[in-house]
C-alpha cells in the first residue's frame, strides 16, 4: 500500500511557511481531512492529489510516497471458492446450487469508478 511520507512533506511545507495542516489545506485545496487520513496511513494517496503537492512544495513524486511493506504482511488473505472467485467460500450445496441458478446473473467483482474519492 503507497502511503504519504507526511516526515518530507511537512519539511518543505514548513519551508513554504506552512505550519499546519490548515495551512496545507489553504496553500493545495486539499481538504484538512483528507490530507490527516493520508498523514495516518487510512487512505492512500491519489496520482491528482500527489501533483497538487508536488506543484505546490516543488518535490518529486518519488519523495512523496513509500510502499509500507507492514501494511502488505497484515492483510488477510481471501481464500478462494471452488468456483475460483475471491472470498466465495466453498461451494453451494446442491440445492442451494438449483435456487440460484434461477437468480440474474451478475458480475463476481464489484464495479469501481476510479474517479470516485473513498
Amino acid at each position: 500500500m503507497l502511503r504519504l511520507h507526511m516526515a518530507q512533506l511537512l519539511v518543505k511545507a514548513r519551508e513554504f511557511g506552512d505550519e499546519s495542516v490548515t495551512d496545507m489545506a489553504q496553500r493545495t485545496g486539499i481538504s484538512r481531512s483528507t490530507l490527516h487520513r493520508l498523514a495516518a496511513g487510512t487512505k492512500q494517496p491519489s496520482l491528482a492529489t500527489l501533483w497538487t503537492l508536488r506543484g505546490a512544495y516543488g518535490v518529486r513524486l518519488d519523495t512523496l510516497v513509500y510502499d509500507d511493506p507492514r501494511v502488505l504482511r497484515s492483510t488477510p488473505v481471501r481464500p478462494v471458492g471452488a468456483d475460483g472467485v475471491p472470498g466465495a467460500g466453498p461451494a453451494p450445496r446442491p440445492a442451494a446450487r438449483a435456487a440460484s441458478a434461477r437468480r440474474e446473473p451478475t458480475t463476481p467483482y464489484p464495479l469501481h469508478d476510479p474517479g470516485a474519492d473513498h
